[in-house]
C-alpha cells in the first residue's frame, strides 16, 4: 500500500502546492481594514461571517477558503448525507513545501472519525498556515466504515487504520481509492449562510468562516 501512496503521492504533489498556496496568498492580500475585505459581512450573534469559499480551477477537488482569511477565524464545516464510502478530511501543511500534512479534522457517515477528541464544532485557522479541504471515496464491501485515521501523513492521501484494514479486500479497496485520489466537486454555490460544494456522488457539505467583528485581518 506504501507503494501505491508514493506513486499517487508524486503525481499529486506538484498540484498540491498550487492548491495549498491559496490559502497564504489570500492572507497576504489582506487589506488592513474591515472595509476593505467586503467577503465578510455581519452575521447572526455579531460575528463577520464569509462564504466566498471556492473550488480550485485545475483539480475540482480542493476547496479554499475566502479571500481575507489571515488567521484567526472559525471555520464552521458541516458535511450532508455522507455515504459510508466517503471521507470528508480537512487537512494542514506541515512543510513548507507541503509534503507533509497534518489532518485537523474528519468525517465519516457516523460524524467526526477518531480517535482525537473534537471539543467544538468549530475550527480555528493559524495564521500563515496552509489548509485542504477535500473528500476521498473509498468503497468497501458491506458498506463497513473507516473510523480512524492518521494525523500525519501527506497531502491528499487518505490514511484510516483499525480492524478494517485487517481484510485483505479492505486494504484493495483503500489502495484503488488512493490510487483515484480525492473525488471532484461537481458543483458549488454561495447561500446566505453558508457555501455549499456538491462532490462527486451527490454528497455535499455546507461551510462558513467567521471572525470577530472588532479584528481585522493584520491584527
Amino acid at each position: 500500500m506504501n507503494a501505491h501512496r508514493s506513486t499517487r503521492f508524486a503525481g499529486l504533489l506538484s498540484l498540491v502546492a498550487v492548491a495549498a498556496l491559496a490559502w497564504p496568498r489570500a492572507a497576504a492580500a489582506a487589506p488592513a481594514t474591515e472595509g476593505a475585505c467586503p467577503t465578510f459581512k455581519p452575521g447572526s450573534g455579531g460575528a463577520l461571517v464569509s462564504v466566498a469559499f471556492s473550488v480550485d480551477a485545475e483539480r475540482h477537488a480542493v476547496i479554499s477558503p475566502p479571500q481575507c482569511a489571515g488567521g484567526g477565524e472559525l471555520l464552521w464545516i458541516h458535511p450532508v448525507r455522507l455515504n459510508p464510502d466517503e471521507y470528508l478530511i480537512l487537512q494542514k501543511c506541515a512543510a513548507a513545501d507541503c509534503s507533509k500534512a497534518e489532518v485537523v479534522r474528519a468525517w465519516n457517515s457516523y460524524g467526526t472519525m477518531g480517535p482525537y477528541p473534537v471539543l467544538t464544532p468549530k475550527i480555528p485557522l493559524e495564521s500563515g498556515a496552509r489548509y485542504l479541504l477535500w473528500m476521498q471515496r473509498v468503497p468497501v464491501q458491506g458498506n463497513h466504515t473507516f473510523k480512524e485515521i492518521e494525523r500525519e501523513g501527506r497531502p491528499l492521501v487518505f490514511a484510516p487504520f483499525g480492524r478494517l484494514l485487517q481484510l485483505p479486500w479492505a486494504r484493495e479497496a483503500l489502495e484503488a481509492a488512493v490510487a483515484r485520489g480525492p473525488s471532484p466537486v461537481e458543483r458549488s454555490e454561495e447561500k446566505t449562510s453558508a457555501y455549499v460544494a456538491t462532490f462527486q456522488g451527490g454528497s455535499s457539505v455546507w461551510m462558513r468562516a467567521m471572525r470577530a467583528p472588532d479584528r481585522s485581518p493584520s491584527s
